[in-house]
């Protein structure tokens, strides 16, 4: 907990600007990494799990087979997961005909606290429970917000720690790349 905790308040938001002050010209998907400052992982297949959501029913990764998946481990209490809130329901808004889903995993909070926290930002995407953090442990996550980037064959293709710009130009047009 100590590290989640230490991880969520030390984290700082990176610019999408490189050290010299140019802007990134996203002309390849590698470029999507850096001006998101998204980690590349080199396709590790996603482990399965399950989750529950916030009306009860349990929910697999493996039900999101074929779409990119936003894989972003969260809670209400922790700063930097809510200010990138509105971020990641703009990024859900924008995608949801697409074959992209949010799978947003909140660690072990109580369903009506979190229940109560979507109602009061007002947002759309849908939203789970890792009731036993276990999930959390499985994926090594060591402070939140952590997102999981999972492309339509079920492999982690970027990690990012911390919160970022989900909503922008620039994180759109990279799930959509994944698409293709």
């Amino acid at each position: 907990m100590i590290l989640i905790l230490f991880g969520c308040i030390g984290l700082l938001f990176f610019p999408f600007v490189r050290a010299d002050g140019s802007k990134f010209s996203l002309s390849k998907k590698g470029d999507y990494y850096e001006a998101l400052k998204i980690v590349k992982v080199n396709r590790v297949p996603a482990e399965d799990f399950v989750v529950v959501s916030l009306d009860g029913a349990p929910v697999r990764l493996s039900d999101f087979h074929g779409k990119v998946v936003f894989l972003n481990f969260w809670a209400t209490w922790c700063g930097p997961c809510v200010a990138e809130v509105k971020e990641i329901d703009d990024l859900y808004n924008s995608l949801k005909d697409e074959s992209f889903t949010v799978l947003a995993v909140d660690i072990r909070e109580d369903r009506g606290r979190v229940q109560s926290f979507m109602q009061k930002f007002r947002v759309d995407f849908p939203v789970y429970i890792d009731t036993t953090g276990e999930v959390a442990l499985q994926y090594e996550v060591s402070g939140i917000p952590t997102t999981f980037i999972v492309d339509p064959q079920g492999r982690i293709v970027g990690r990012a720690l911390g919160p970022r710009d989900w909503g922008s130009r620039e994180s759109i047009a990279f799930m959509q790349s994944l698409m293709e």
